[in-house]
């Protein structure tokens, strides 16, 4: 049998009762005493047909260390690193998945390599089992890092997303049972923080001059920095780019996953996509296309593959000294903003971006021209309105060449509706 009480000063009912030889207890999150009543008859009666389950008890660590494998399988490496660090930011390092890396410290011996800290070991939430990951522990978690460390809406967003999925995956595959049982994924029950208006910001035509003109002795650089502004594409789409991948001849761009020394790359959406060759970008492009025998078509220094931090490092210096601060995520914004000025419509920037046509419609929408103007414009003489129309209908006629006599010529009437 169920009991229900009430506990401390709050007057808020609980509930306790017995599962396969197991007690369940906890708050029902009411006052109300014949909603307690009814949730109590409601569990006894499941207990009488044996649907009644005690919750789980999984391992925290073993499972976090599951679920961070089942990430690597369908996240690319970015956004499983991203993952990564939200998990590794609320739970801690409890997991070898969940470790903190090492970084080289060139101060030392070359491979010498020392522990980062932890230096988020304030916010972590502390728990052995999954079971005890409530949404009140969430919502505080939340709360106390957008409070305390000013994270953004967004990013509270980002952390709800990721608890959301794991649990998820522990309800299909680890048959989590809440502790509460009125809701089975606790991440469900905390609300979504509202995320301002997005702004974004794009380069003018005077402003792409200007960001070129300042790369004109970087012959690399400016044809990198040219291509995501003409081209839309993301930075490490630009940085993966083959010399088989840009076709001058056709004027086309293929962005498309691949295999090159033993690693493995793809765009972001997963999904291969050509972007045509503009003629200002064709124009750059000739002057510094490099020679077959290079593997890369956007070579470091050093002749590899540039590291995206370290191109970014590159460009922040050079803008730095010129007085500028555009980064590559305004270079990508440029592209979709003055295609959407032009009346390009949101489903042909996504196919071009690679994006969504509702991530295009989030970012773009309001920068398109508005062509409404005529239908909110009222006739304010009805008479004018009915000779106008009768005029145009007597032009269709005279048109086909149907004009009968004067004793068959049908009377046009415009009937005005009366409102």
């Amino acid at each position: 049998m169920a009991s229900i009480f009430r506990r401390g000063k709050s007057k808020i009912w609980w509930i306790k009762y017995y599962a396969n030889g197991r007690q369940v207890y906890y708050s029902l999150r009411t006052n109300d005493a014949r909603v307690a009543k009814q949730i109590k008859r409601q569990i006894e009666g499941e207990k009488a047909k044996g649907a009644l389950f005690a919750p789980s008890k999984i391992p925290l660590p073993a499972f976090l260390e599951d679920f961070c494998k089942f990430l690597s399988t369908i996240r690319t490496k970015k956004s499983l690193s991203g993952d990564i660090s939200v998990l590794r930011i609320f739970f801690g390092p409890v997991c070898p998945a969940l470790e903190l890396g090492s970084r080289i410290n060139k101060r030392w011996r070359p491979g010498h390599s020392i522990r980062i800290k932890d230096t988020m070991q304030h916010v972590h939430v502390k728990a052995q089992f999954l079971e005890e990951i409530t949404p009140a522990k969430i919502e505080s978690f939340l709360a106390r890092r957008i409070l305390e460390d000013g994270i953004a809406p967004k990013t509270a967003n980002r952390y709800r997303e990721v608890l959301h999925r794991m649990f998820n995956f522990a309800i299909k595959n680890w048959q989590f049972i809440s502790v509460d049982r009125r809701y089975t994924n606790p991440a469900a029950m905390v609300e979504r923080r509202p995320e301002p208006a997005h702004t974004i910001r794009f380069l003018s035509i005077s402003q792409i001059q200007q960001q070129l003109k300042a790369l004109q002795e970087k012959t690399t650089l400016h044809a990198i920095v040219a291509t995501l502004i003409y081209s839309g594409l993301r930075r490490s789409e630009a940085l993966w780019l083959t010399v088989d991948d840009v076709d001058m001849e056709q004027r086309l761009i293929h962005i498309q996953a691949k295999t090159i020394d033993e690693e493995y790359w793809q765009p972001k959406t997963r999904r291969n996509r050509t972007v045509p060759i503009s003629s200002a970008l064709h124009e750059i492009l000739v002057k510094y296309r490099p020679e077959r025998k290079a593997l890369w078509f956007f070579p470091s220094p050093q002749g590899k593959r540039w590291d995206p931090d370290n191109f970014s490092d590159d460009l922040r210096k050079i803008n730095k000294e010129q007085g500028l601060s555009w980064s590559c995520l305004d270079f990508r914004h440029t592209f979709g903003s003055h295609l959407a000025q032009k009346g390009v419509s949101l489903y042909k920037i996504a196919a071009l971006m690679g994006n969504s046509p509702d991530i295009c419609s989030k970012h773009y929408a309001a920068l398109m021209p508005e062509k409404m103007h005529d239908a909110v414009e009222f006739e304010t003489d009805n008479s004018s309105a009915g000779r106008s129309s009768e005029e145009m209908l007597q032009q269709i006629l005279d048109k086909l060449e149907l004009q009968p006599s004067k004793e068959t010529k049908p009377k046009l009437r415009i009937v005005q509706s009366q409102c």
